[in-house]
């Protein structure tokens, strides 16, 4: 056979097994999207320090003084959240404490925490991360297990950490 013609017929089952393969990794992204994330699959995913991901907190950061007798820990970011967790109530810039920006990764495999795990806020937030899954139950389901809390405003992580965040 003429070595040109081999090699066009090569190159061009190179390009449609490079498609395919593209097309069922975006299937799959969208899928996984679909799916929420149990507690427990997450508690083992941060526990693990070879898995980087990244955990976005879409509650209120803080509670209004005149709201405070009537929230719970689980309503608002400084009450009780996930260790690492980044605030982003909302996902709204403007409602984004200015040291939380910066670490927010838009292309990182992230985890949306609402209260419960409200569907339309995943919605939204899920624009924003192209690889996102919402909490099955939110920071309520991830309290009733027990799993470790921080409480508190948000620091950024030092320069150099590493390893899991539990």
């Amino acid at each position: 056979m003429n070595p040109k013609i081999e090699r066009i017929i090569y190159i061009g089952i190179i390009l449609v097994l490079s498609g395919l393969l593209i097309s069922f990794g975006k299937k799959d992204v969208e899928l996984r999207k679909q799916i929420p994330i149990t507690v427990e699959e997450l508690y083992k995913k941060l526990a693990n320090p070879k898995i980087n991901i990244q955990i976005i907190d879409v509650r209120p950061y803080e509670i209004p003084e005149e709201e405070e007798d009537e929230a719970e820990e689980t309503d608002y970011y400084t009450g009780v959240h996930i260790p690492g967790a980044i605030p982003f109530p909302d996902c709204d810039e403007s409602k984004t404490p200015e040291e939380a920006l910066p670490q927010i990764n838009p292309y990182l495999p992230t985890v949306i925490v609402s209260k419960d795990g409200d569907p339309e806020i995943f919605k939204k937030c899920a624009k924003k991360f192209p690889f996102a899954q919402n909490l099955k139950g939110g920071m309520v389901a991830w309290d009733d297990e027990g799993y470790p809390e921080d409480e508190g405003e948000y620091t950024p992580p030092a320069a150099g950490g590493g390893g899991g965040c539990l």
